[in-house]
Formats: C-alpha cells, sequence, structure tokens
C-alpha cells in the first residue's frame, strides 16, 4: 500500500503554527520521521495560511528535497499555486490532490498529464456529496470516465472514497469500504485513497478505530491512505492486515518486520 504521510498539512493546529512562523527545526523533524517511518508521498498542504499559501508551500517543499526522498502531494484547491508547486517540485513524484467532477478538472488533470503525476478524484458533483453507497458508487464511475476521457491513465487515478466520520454517521465505516471493494473489482488499476483518520473523529481512543478501520479497508483492496506512519498501532495494524488479506508472499514481510521490532526492543 503507498502511505501517504498526513502531518504536512496547516488543518493540524502544530502544523500550522510551524507554517506560519517558519519555524525551519519543527518541520523538518516532521518531514524526517514519516519519511524514516516509510512514507511514500507526504502530503502538503498550506491552505490555511491563506495569502501566504504559495510562500509557505515553496518553502516547506524546498525543506522536503533537501530532508527526504519522499515523493510530494500537493494539496491545494488553488490550480494556480499547484502549478508553481509542481515546477518547484525539480522532478520528484507528485500526487495533485485534488479535482472533482465539476470543480478545477481541466486545469489540474492538464498538470497531471503535464507532470506524468497522480491525480486525486473525489465523487463530488453539482449535487454535492454522494447521499447513500450506491450515490457514491454511480459517482464514481462518472468520475474515472471522466478522468479517462482526460487522458488519465488508470495506474494516475486515485479515488478518493471519501471517509465520513463514524461519530456522525455510523453506517459510514461499511459504506467505504464497499466503495473501495467497489472499484477494486471494477477498476483494478485505477487506485483507492483516504483521509485515514478522519472515521474515528470525535471518539475516544481514535488508534484503536483507525487500526480496525486500516484493516478492513486493506482487505477490501485500498491502495494508499493519508495517515501517519510512524504510528505503532497502524504500522502493526498494516504488517498483520497485508497478511490475512493475502498481499505478503509466505508471511516474509510480516516475520521481518516482527524481527525488526524485536531487535529494537
Amino acid at each position: 500500500m503507498i502511505l501517504i504521510g498526513e502531518k504536512l498539512n496547516s488543518s493540524i493546529p502544530s502544523a500550522l503554527e510551524a507554517f506560519q512562523s517558519k519555524d525551519e527545526q519543527k518541520v523538518v523533524e516532521l518531514i524526517r520521521r514519516q519519511g524514516d517511518a516509510g512514507a511514500d508521498y507526504l502530503d502538503l498542504n498550506t491552505a490555511i495560511c491563506g495569502e501566504d499559501e504559495l510562500d509557505r508551500m515553496l518553502w516547506a517543499m524546498d525543506l522536503i528535497q533537501r530532508h527526504c526522498s519522499c515523493g510530494i502531494m500537493i494539496d491545494s484547491t488553488d490550480p494556480e499555486v499547484m502549478a508553481k508547486a509542481a515546477k518547484a517540485a525539480q522532478g520528484r513524484p507528485l500526487i495533485f490532490n485534488s479535482a472533482t467532477i465539476t470543480d478545477r478538472f481541466q486545469q489540474v488533470t492538464q498538470l497531471a498529464l503535464e507532470y506524468h503525476a497522480g491525480i486525486v478524484g473525489m465523487p463530488i458533483d453539482d449535487l454535492g456529496l454522494p447521499t447513500d453507497l450506491e450515490d457514491k458508487c454511480a459517482k464514481i464511475d462518472r468520475l474515472i470516465a471522466q478522468l479517462r476521457q482526460a487522458g488519465i491513465p488508470d495506474e494516475h487515478i486515485y479515488v478518493d472514497v471519501l471517509v465520513e466520520a463514524l461519530a456522525t454517521d455510523g453506517e459510514s465505516g461499511r459504506k467505504t469500504v464497499d466503495a473501495i471493494a467497489h472499484v477494486s473489482q471494477n477498476y483494478p488499476e485505477v487506485k483507492t485513497v483516504c483521509g485515514l483518520s478522519n472515521i474515528s473523529f470525535g471518539l475516544p481512543r481514535r488508534k484503536l478505530v483507525n487500526s480496525a478501520f486500516l484493516a478492513a479497508a486493506l482487505y477490501a483492496g485500498l491502495s494508499s491512505a493519508i495517515l501517519d506512519p510512524s504510528s505503532p498501532s497502524l504500522r502493526d495494524t498494516l504488517a498483520a492486515a497485508r497478511v490475512v488479506a493475502g498481499q505478503d508472499d509466505y508471511c516474509m514481510d510480516y516475520i521481518t518486520y516482527i524481527r525488526e521490532q524485536e531487535e529494537t526492543q
């Protein structure tokens, strides 16, 4: 599974403070911690910095390039910010996050084609968010069709399965897992992605819920997730869930992981 580090997001108060004050030590710490924990990409969002979004985006991107080898997920609602950030990425693997069926679609697909990058698509149309599982799957089908028509190859498409908090929708976990399975079964080269921790928002002991959801989602075919790759509980769950899902031949990755854990204790 593709691991996308979540910690460089201005919606997190500590990250926002570090961006606003240009606290290089703090941001480099976040970069290195996620890179050392095995992140394939780092999600970079400076949107809440307001008029300084682009300046902080470019500043943080420079730090990423100097302190780790991860790819970069450019996370913005402003296509102009995305374009300037991509130009500064100096050949790093990129994912653009995100476009909906109606909003920013043309601008973001053109950037993805230009940079041979991944693109996160959200199944949201003029009628808004999906109302139920059937509606979500129908909007996913439409989204994938439009991305294909725009020239995006299936392997560069990341469908955001729109995780909602269980605290407000008790069926959210089941519906999300079923949507992942829909993509996995019908579009085997298309990737799925989610903001994993959204599932537990508002609940106590969130790590327990996050781990349970990760195991179920991975079994259904989840391709990638925006999460904290340094979380011991998520790392444990990922190693064990890959075995159960038949994604770890002869359990070798799991055995290696456990041995490494034992050696560091």
